[in-house]
């Protein structure tokens, strides 16, 4: 059976930005949900000592998902997209085979990261409590049924983008934070804070539920397979975007162990203000890299020359746009933050370091929209070495700006790290990606 409806010759640019702003508008009514599971939080915690540990519980476990199911997502398109060309049916074999894999592989990274918890917690967070450290390592027990579940929405969520089927995997993230915020109120006296973690559990089987059942309305294939497939497409591009994602997401893992140094309520600030940074700034940048991945891939296979030029315009114009929002972030922060947040135990202190946090995270879009756009075209021309490279900057542009500005300037310091931590590496993608496609003129 043959889907016609990814056609040969990728998407114009207006089809392109229609794509992007429908994802990217979907995401922000996705996005909405976790402004009022913040709420919730910050209404009945505050920056607590509970809040600080469910962000760091939170945070390993997301990045566990960004970084595997993330990267096997960005690589099965253009993998999928080049066997639909000659056989559907290979098509569906390399997914269900490597979905067997990213199962496997997220199963066991997800015990060990529960396991080894009351190893590392106390090495990468050394200011918070004992007993942060405790209720935080038994919510990410809880969190191991999270990154399975996620897994399987992630990838069924990929073979859709690859149909250019975008709306459903855009919106249906809705479901997780509201799930979590009404588990939190209902039985918070029954299980505390870890209402939240077994929230996530639910809210994205969910979400796994409704993306998997759209996935078959169109006649794919939903569960994984052993038999084998060739997937030397796929490996050659997933094992350097593990590396790509750990660029995206690494900085924010780090942040929020470099920020837990600095004490209690440290890394809480970090998690409010990078929240509504990603929420409402992020979102379109991502939006347009899950927009593009399809047409760079099918760009690729054969107008090379033509990919150059559109590259070098959309990074353009990302940045351009990116510029602007920026501002508008500064002027909104400390209202949105003090209406978002400021009541029970969340105090007008607390909204006024947030409010320097977020702003300072703001400063980072350019060149984080650059990044992601360059990410993905870097993925899609298999330059597994350029994305590693990238990757190792990034990690080492981190640490280094962190510790340099958070001497300085404290938390809001580590927000402000970002910025240049990712310029350095936009530059590092350019360069790499610009000069692959020059010598295919």
């Amino acid at each position: 059976m043959t889907d016609n409806s990814v056609q040969p010759g990728g998407d114009t640019d207006r089809q392109i930005a229609r794509a992007g702003l429908l994802i990217g508008g979907l995401s922000i009514v996705a996005k909405l949900s976790a402004f009022a599971r913040e709420a919730v939080i910050a209404s009945l915690y505050g920056r607590g000592p509970e809040v600080d540990a469910f962000f760091l519980a939170l945070a390993v476990p997301v990045f566990l998902l960004n970084l595997m199911a993330g990267a096997y997502q960005i690589a099965l398109v253009p993998a999928w997209l080049a066997a639909r060309r000659t056989d559907q049916g290979q098509a569906d074999r390399i997914f269900q085979y490597s979905f067997l894999r990213l199962l496997v592989s997220l199963s066991i990274a997800a015990i060990v990261m529960a396991a080894a918890a009351p190893i590392y917690l106390p090495l990468v967070a050394p200011g918070l409590a004992p007993e942060t450290f405790r209720l935080a390592a038994d919510m990410l027990w809880v969190m191991v049924l999270f990154v399975v579940a996620g897994g399987g929405s992630i990838a069924w969520a990929g073979v859709l983008n690859a149909q250019r089927r975008f709306a459903l995997p855009a919106i249906a993230p809705v479901l997780t934070p509201l799930v979590m915020a009404i588990l939190l109120l209902v039985a918070r006296d029954e299980l505390g804070i870890s209402a939240l973690a077994w929230g996530a559990v639910i809210g994205t089987a969910l979400e796994a539920a409704i993306v998997g059942f759209a996935l078959s309305r169109r006649g794919r294939p939903l569960l994984p397979k052993s038999t084998g497939a060739d997937l030397s497409s796929l490996r050659s591009r997933w094992v350097p975007m593990l590396l790509a994602n750990l660029l995206l997401g690494g900085a924010g893992l780090i942040d929020q162990m470099m920020a837990a140094s600095l004490g209690t309520g440290a890394a809480s600030a970090i998690g409010y203000g990078a929240k509504l940074v990603l929420a409402g700034l992020h979102v379109a940048t991502l939006a347009l890299g899950v927009a593009v991945l399809p047409t760079y891939s099918e760009a690729a296979f054969g107008d090379r020359v033509g990919l150059r030029g559109r590259l070098r315009k959309h990074v353009a114009i990302v940045a351009l746009i990116s510029i602007p929002a920026v501002g508008i972030a500064a002027l909104i922060a400390e209202p949105v933050i003090r209406i978002l947040y400021q009541r029970g135990a969340f105090t007008s202190a607390d909204t006024e370091l947030v409010s320097h946090v977020l702003i300072a995270y703001a400063t980072q879009l350019p060149a984080y929209a650059a990044t992601v756009i360059l990410v993905r075209a870097a993925a899609a021309l298999d330059l597994g070495r350029a994305i590693a490279v990238a990757a190792v900057v990034n990690l080492v542009a981190t640490v280094t700006f962190n510790l340099g500005l958070m001497g300085i300037y404290g938390v809001v310091g580590i927000a402000a790290a970002t910025a240049p931590a990712f310029l350095v590496t936009a530059a590092v993608l350019y360069v790499a990606v610009d000069r692959s496609l020059s010598r295919s003129r």
